[in-house]
């Protein structure tokens, strides 16, 4: 990970997911509710749901990164000691291990609509908030002998991850409460895409393409500050933007839960009472006064 293809692969990988669970929570939310469940696809007579093809992707990611950190770039060649018999390349086995509990969030997806009658709702969610914590974590035990703005930059992706653990944890909590569960998925998303933004910020900072890194001066750790703050903020611009798009298209198709019709039109209604409501008053009230 120690490169800028190393970020580009993981900010790849949370985009991509961040992405997808933006469609899927909003969509499955405002969504007409049926009875239907239909699996995503049949492969060798197995149902393969929309959650287990999450999984196996996941699965496949994360042995790709672990693969590329211990063997193909060169040492450490899968071994955690060098030929003196000290640890060696330790931030290798970091990157690897954090990959490593992504790969295990993955099994847990697949494990957790399969055994869905066995296992308890929310393991999913369970697994993914691990494994956000202990990427977290790692990396904010991976600062010892870098700049002050190798350092700015991780800090900046622990604020991330942490919030977005804590969220995914929570969920495991509401799973029976829609609306609850709703807000803590979307907050999750938000910090999903904006870690995978982070991690290509990350690369371009530590890894200029073009050879001009950044001078480690008070000013450019103000501004990479500044930076962190401006993704977060077009990320949630992003996401409210799909949203009003995914409302729009299924209200357009009559695919949209009646609830959220029925409130719009509530809104409506009650917009409407409340400005002629003056006027109404103001009527009866001459009405009465001419009466007398």
């Amino acid at each position: 990970m120690g490169t800028f293809g190393g970020h580009v692969l993981p900010g790849s990988f949370f985009l991509c997911f961040g992405f997808w669970y933006t469609l899927k929570y909003i969509w499955n939310f405002l969504r007409k509710k049926t009875n239907r469940t239909a699996p995503f696809c049949r492969c060798c007579g197995i149902q393969c749901h929309v959650i287990v093809v999450e999984g196996i992707i996941k699965i496949i990611f994360t042995t790709l990164g672990i693969i590329l950190e211990l063997f193909f770039t060169g040492p450490p060649r899968g071994s955690l000691y060098d030929h003196n018999g000290g640890f060696t390349h330790a931030n290798n086995w970091q990157h690897a291990t954090m990959y490593f509990f992504f790969g295990i969030s993955g099994v847990a997806d697949i494990v957790s609509h399969t055994a869905r009658h066995v296992v308890p709702a929310g393991l999913d969610r369970l697994f993914g908030g691990l494994a956000l914590f202990i990427e977290g974590y790692l990396f904010f035990f991976h600062l010892h002998g870098r700049s002050h703005i190798d350092k700015r930059v991780h800090i900046l992706l622990v604020l991330t991850v942490w919030p977005s653990a804590l969220f995914a944890f929570i969920e495991c909590l509401v799973m029976n409460k829609r609306k609850l569960l709703h807000i803590f998925e979307m907050l999750h998303t938000v910090l999903l895409i904006a870690q995978g933004t982070w991690f290509l910020q990350a690369a371009y900072i530590l890894f200029p393409p073009n050879g001009n890194s950044f001078e480690d001066t008070q000013v450019n750790l103000m501004f990479i500050t500044l930076f962190w703050s401006w993704h977060i903020a077009a990320v949630f611009g992003f996401v409210s933007l799909v949203y009003f798009l995914i409302y729009k298209l299924l209200k357009s198709r009559g695919l949209l839960d009646p609830q959220f019709m029925q409130s719009y039109k509530n809104m409506n209604i009650g917009t409407s009472l409340g400005s002629s409501t003056p006027l109404n008053g103001a009527l009866l009230s001459e009405c009465s006064e001419d009466e007398l």
